[in-house]
């Protein structure tokens, strides 16, 4: 774990984590869903590696990379044809083949043991967040599930995060961001929150490129930075 000298000493009330990448390993199902669209438009598959690369900042962005990738431009009715494609396609794909990623329901028992509030802040559609986070029986764990059509600017805005602080009752200087991307620790920045990186999500750039004030190497290791927290009362 590597984290800035003053991160040890932050008093934590409330944590919110990312959810494809850093809560769970989603791209073999979002692999299959974009998959099964490009066939639908007569394109050739992209490799598992290849859509983990495109996943981040919602789906829309994820449909316009694949098919950036074969080269294609869709124009605003087939953006929008594409969207109401994909959406009914991932639905049919949401727990397949996700998988937990290590440590993540310890991680919010730590939480909840630290006395702190916790949420999912994702730019997924909160419909099927909620979905996958019951499946893995991590749902009632939660105070607050916010996705990226719940009305809020997505991440890297910071508008999601600051609604779920007020969701939790706490300021965000007394909150941190664990996510796996660029756009996790730019929320977290802009809403004036910590970040912590979990390493082997979907961001192109190294875990310490990213600028996070924490870097662990799995969820596991949580747990002592949320206990050591002097929380404040």
């Amino acid at each position: 774990m590597k984290a800035s000298p003053a991160f040890a000493d932050l008093p934590l009330r409330a944590v919110f984590f990312d959810l494809d990448g850093t809560l769970v390993d989603s791209a073999p199902d979002m692999a299959a869903a974009v998959n099964e669209l490009m066939a639908q438009y007569g394109l050739e598959p992209h490799s598992l590696e290849a859509v983990r690369g495109m996943i981040g900042h919602g789906v829309e962005k994820l449909i316009e990379r694949a098919f950036a990738a074969h080269s294609v431009s869709l124009g605003l009715n087939d953006r929008n044809a594409s969207h109401a494609r994909m959406n009914e396609v991932y639905g049919r794909h949401l727990t397949r083949l996700t998988a937990l990623r290590p440590g993540a329901d310890r991680a919010l028992t730590a939480a909840r043991k630290a006395g702190m509030r916790s949420g999912v802040v994702t730019n997924k559609p909160e419909g099927f967040s909620r979905i996958v986070l019951a499946h893995f029986g991590l749902l009632n764990e939660l105070d607050v599930v916010i996705g990226g059509d719940a009305g809020y600017l997505k991440k890297p805005a910071p508008d999601m995060l600051l609604a779920a602080c007020q969701a939790c009752d706490c300021s965000s200087a007394h909150a941190v961001m664990v996510g796996d991307s660029l756009a996790d620790v730019g929320a977290a920045r802009a809403a004036g929150m910590r970040s912590i990186i979990v390493r082997g999500g979907y961001a192109e750039l190294a875990a310490e490129a990213l600028g996070a004030d924490c870097v662990v190497d799995s969820l596991d290791q949580l747990e002592p930075v949320f206990l050591r927290s002097k929380r404040v009362v």
